[in-house]
């Protein structure tokens, strides 16, 4: 089962509006030749941006997921590495000879 991630990124984008689709399908009919150009025009200027912006939030996503699973990784080990020693002790001190 995974868990979300305990540290969200910083700049965790979040719903302002509610689009219905009525109102989506009146906003395309009413595009034109010179929307579509413009809104071409902006879409090319802020692709770099996007992408920079995506390829950072990402990073940053899987470092804190990375991270978090580390911990729990370490702890398991720990835990597994602790029970093996003690069941060596224990088997250690049965076959040892006792002294009279």
């Amino acid at each position: 089962m995974t868990m979300p991630p305990r540290n969200l990124p910083r700049f965790l984008p979040t719903l302002t509006e509610v689009v219905r689709p009525s109102e989506l399908a009146a906003a395309q009919a009413a595009a034109t030749p010179e929307f579509e150009a413009l809104s071409h025009t902006v879409l090319q200027s802020v692709e770099g941006v996007l992408e920079n912006r995506l390829l950072l939030e990402t990073s940053a996503l899987v470092s804190s997921t990375v991270a978090a699973q580390m911990q729990v990784l370490r702890a398991n080990l720990r835990q597994e590495l602790e029970v093996i020693v003690k069941q060596a002790v224990v088997e250690a001190m049965r076959s040892k000879p006792v002294a009279h």
